[in-house]
């Protein structure tokens, strides 16, 4: 009863989880804005152009179904700490 339910390198394998997670998510975005806003990332760049509405939601579109993706597979990886989806 004394043994912590999650252990010190447990914390550390999921904090770098997430945090690699988080960084390709946003750059996914990054890349997604440059695509569909004429390579602008910049908000004030973007709010000038045309239809610019449309084109942050479909950015924010890739962005969100990249995250969808990226949480399906993760969920099937962290069923063990060490014997990954194979």
């Amino acid at each position: 009863k004394d043994e912590p339910v999650v252990l010190m390198w447990m914390w550390v394998s999921m904090v770098l989880n997430g945090a690699v997670l988080s960084i390709v998510i946003i750059l996914v975005y990054i890349i997604a804005l440059m695509h569909y806003c004429d390579g602008q990332i910049m908000q004030e760049a973007i709010m000038d152009l045309p239809d610019y509405d449309s084109k942050l939601m479909d950015a924010r579109t890739v962005a969100f179904i990249s995250l969808v993706w990226a949480e399906n597979i993760r969920a099937y990886c962290s069923r063990s700490f060490n014997k990954p989806i194979w």
